[in-house]
């Protein structure tokens, strides 16, 4: 537990480290989009490039194996560069994007810790954005990859350059964040014996997804999430009639809010809090503190960290570990092979 911990009140670091370690990464050329092939944790920078509004050029998250290359085609960009993500740098579908692109004769970038992909940029001499924090889960390694692949989209320019707002952001993160833990164990209190469903506007997105994601990984708990107002046209409706079919009492809706979204979503929200009580589901908020989009993020994400960190800590499992992924990695590497 004291692992998690540190993680937590040390990763406003990520960012400062992250930004001096990868200053001098860059890729020349002219291109129309990116392609950021990551899977799982290393998928998360790319998501929250694009949540920022940052990049220059459309920027895909591609969570398979090889290359999107023919979706790109049809949309008319037919000049990507391809960033190749994997903390370990030895995730499968990274290593076969990394493979594809080669055979592509594309342009390429690799953000990692180490492993093959080091090798194989070091071989190839490809740019190489530095995860320089070992020893780590991927999904904790968020601000490092986020932080040193804006760095290189940043020297390439390929992005908006927010660099200064980044180092007040880093600070005022490691500021706040000590306060946001024990509103973290409350609501991990409330979430114990239900099912949690994170919800949110367009804005504060991929924090509810990433709550989401540390709740599976950190608490090894079951989780879902959804956005305003789509949610209103379908999921709303799975709530509606629990009291007269299923126990209402199974589930915790946890709103994620940012008071400069859309007004009409800000209703929403404040609707549907309103009818899920109605219909028996338990609802908590939480209004994101901050001065900017990044900083309202990082704090949610922060907020989720802390949630699910005692969540763990209330079931006594141990929220550093994946053992579910390594067991089910290594029994598709004994049927199918490794690849390399």
């Amino acid at each position: 537990m004291s692992d998690m911990r540190d993680v937590i009140m040390n990763q406003s670091e990520q960012i400062s480290r992250s930004l001096e370690v990868n200053k001098n990464v860059k890729v020349s050329g002219k291109f129309d989009s990116i392609i950021l092939a990551g899977m799982g944790g290393s998928g998360h920078p790319g998501d929250l490039l694009n949540a920022l509004s940052l990049p220059t050029v459309p920027l895909y998250v591609h969570r398979n194996y090889d290359l999107p290359l023919a979706y790109l085609t049809q949309l008319g960009l037919t000049r990507p560069l391809v960033i190749a993500s994997s903390y370990s740098g030895n995730t499968e579908e990274a290593l076969s994007a990394y493979q594809a692109t080669q055979q592509k004769n594309l342009p390429l970038v690799v953000s990692a810790s180490g492993g093959t992909l080091q090798e194989w940029a070091t071989r190839d001499s490809v740019p190489f954005c530095h995860i320089d924090f070992p020893d780590m889960q991927p999904r904790h390694t968020l601000l490092a990859a986020f932080t040193g692949l804006y760095a290189a989209l940043k020297n390439s320019g390929l992005v908006r350059d927010i660099t200064s707002d980044l180092e007040r952001v880093a600070q005022a993160l490691h500021d706040v964040t000590p306060s946001l833990e024990a509103p973290g164990e409350q609501l991990a209190k409330k979430i114990t014996g239900k099912i949690p469903v994170y919800l949110a506007g367009e804005n504060l997105a991929f924090a509810a997804k990433n709550f989401k994601i540390q709740t599976n990984e950190n608490a090894k708990y079951p989780a879902f999430w959804n956005t305003f107002p789509e949610l209103n046209h379908n999921e709303l409706l799975g709530f509606s009639k629990l009291k007269e079919s299923h126990n209402p009492n199974h589930f915790i809706a946890v709103v994620l809010r940012d008071d400069t979204g859309h007004p009409r979503n800000q209703t929403r929200m404040d609707v549907t809090a309103e009818l899920y009580r109605e219909w028996g589901v338990t609802v908590e908020k939480f209004t994101a503190p901050g001065q900017n989009l990044l900083e309202k993020i990082l704090t949610s994400v922060t907020f989720g960290l802390w949630t699910t960190y005692h969540l763990a800590k209330i079931n006594n499992i141990d929220p550093i570990p994946v053992e579910g992924v390594e067991s089910f990695k290594k029994k598709l590497e004994e049927l199918a092979g490794k690849i390399g």
